[in-house]
């Protein structure tokens, strides 16, 4: 996958929020520009905060176990809220549940402002 430095154009959200697709620019002065397309497939639970002007820096796979920690109490809310997809009776079950499914989940990371996650089955160039 080719991400590092590269810009978000935009991404799309498809298929009732199962399929999201990132795409990303090299656009530098004196350098070729290239385009690159990150597919996430069989998506349970993503978010996105300061989309505007990303330059993603890094996609690091975490364990579902580690993401649920560090957002949990948003986790919650958001099914309190708006029902969270595949959600089980609690945080922990839902947790335990992605894990059995074979679910991964996603850290993308920018040089400026930008963060999300992503918990889908999985990632490819489309």
């Amino acid at each position: 996958m080719r991400y590092h430095d590269y810009h978000l154009n935009k991404y799309e959200v498809s298929d009732h929020g199962e399929t999201i697709i990132f795409h990303l620019i090299y656009d530098y002065p004196e350098e070729k520009i290239d385009e690159s397309k990150i597919k996430f497939s069989n998506v349970a639970l993503y978010n996105f905060s300061h989309t505007t002007s990303a330059i993603i820096t890094d996609i690091e796979e975490a364990t579902i176990s580690d993401l649920v920690q560090e957002i949990g109490s948003y986790i919650t809310e958001w099914n309190r809220m708006y029902g969270v997809r595949l959600w089980r009776d609690n945080l922990q079950n839902y947790g335990l549940w992605l894990q059995s499914e074979g679910y991964k989940a996603w850290r993308i990371i920018s040089a400026i402002g930008f963060y999300g996650f992503i918990i889908a089955k999985s990632v490819s160039n489309a």
